[in-house]
C-alpha cells in the first residue's frame, strides 16, 4: 500500500476484530490526538482508528485508506493499564466503535 505521500507501507496480516479500544493521552503533544479508537484483532494488532485531536481534528485510519500509515504497528497497551507515556486504556464496545465511526466519516480529516 502507498500512503498519503506515495511512499510505500506494509502491516502485518489483521485477524478478526474482537477488541475494541478507547485510548486517552494525558498529556498529548501539540501535533498529536489526545484521544484514540482501536479496533483490534487477537493480538491486539490495530485494523482502524479514530484519531481526535484537541482541537477537534478527527481522522479516521484503516488500511487502504489515505491515513492508513496512521494505523499503530505494534501492540495496543492492554486495557486498564497506563503506558510509560501516560496513555490510559479501556474496553469499549463494538457497537460504540461503530457508532463514533459511523458518525466521524463525514466529518474526519482525510487530506
Amino acid at each position: 500500500m502507498k500512503n498519503r505521500v506515495g511512499v510505500t507501507y506494509h502491516l502485518p496480516a489483521l485477524g478478526t476484530p474482537v477488541r475494541w479500544l478507547a485510548c486517552v493521552d494525558l498529556a498529548p503533544e501539540p501535533d498529536l490526538p489526545a484521544v484514540y479508537y482501536f479496533e483490534c484483532d487477537a493480538k491486539n494488532l490495530c485494523s482502524r482508528a479514530i484519531h481526535i485531536h484537541l482541537g477537534g481534528r478527527v481522522t479516521l485510519a484503516y488500511p487502504g485508506g489515505i491515513d492508513g500509515d496512521r494505523l499503530p504497528e505494534g501492540i495496543i497497551p492492554p486495557p486498564g493499564e497506563t503506558d510509560v507515556e501516560g496513555v490510559q486504556t479501556r474496553e469499549i464496545s463494538k457497537l460504540e466503535f461503530e457508532a463514533l465511526w459511523s458518525a466521524l466519516s463525514d466529518t474526519a480529516d482525510r487530506a
